[in-house]
């Protein structure tokens, strides 16, 4: 995946924030592009989730953090599961589309919360500021798109190595 640094504006904190974290969403999901849905639910490392499993994950980050954080509102009611290790995994019933569209509804809700708060603002039941959430989920974020381009080098990797001589040409 190809990522963009961006210097021709002057330096603007939330401007930057909310930039980086429009860009790992377009990163994320862009990872799904043009797999098949078997390409997306296969664990192409042993021991590592599935590239869809990543990506519901990144949508459950955002949930807790933009959301249960800021709001007090448990991630039940929002959608989300309870135990962060169900995150991870990938439901009979999910698809690309599935949690492609579940992660740009966490995103909309995400987006709310943060809408009119400063990043000095401190929000939720532990009074974290609005900077120091934005910081950790960016951070999270950020290892979820390493993970996914590995995840996704391998499954193309797998591809190439399928189609064989004939069809690599």
């Amino acid at each position: 995946m190809h990522h963009r640094h961006r210097d021709d504006h002057p330096f603007d904190l939330r401007r930057d924030v909310d930039r980086r974290l429009l860009e790992y969403r377009e990163l994320i999901l862009a990872s799904l592009e043009g797999l098949t849905e078997e390409e997306a639910r296969s664990a192409p490392i042993p021991g590592a989730p599935s590239l869809l499993g990543v990506v519901r994950h990144t949508a459950y980050v955002e949930g807790v953090w933009f959301d249960e954080r800021i709001t007090g509102r448990p991630r039940a009611e929002s959608g989300l599961p309870v135990a962060t290790a169900n995150s991870w995994k990938v439901r009979r019933t999910d698809d690309i589309a599935s949690v492609t569209a579940e992660c740009r509804r966490i995103s909309a809700l995400a987006d709310s919360n943060l809408t009119d708060r400063g990043l000095d603002d401190e929000v939720g039941e532990n009074r974290h500021s609005l900077l120091a959430i934005y910081v950790h989920v960016l951070s999270e974020l950020g290892w979820n798109t390493g993970q996914l381009d590995i995840l996704r080098a391998a499954i193309l990797a797998a591809r190439r190595r399928d189609a064989g001589p004939t069809e690599r040409a």
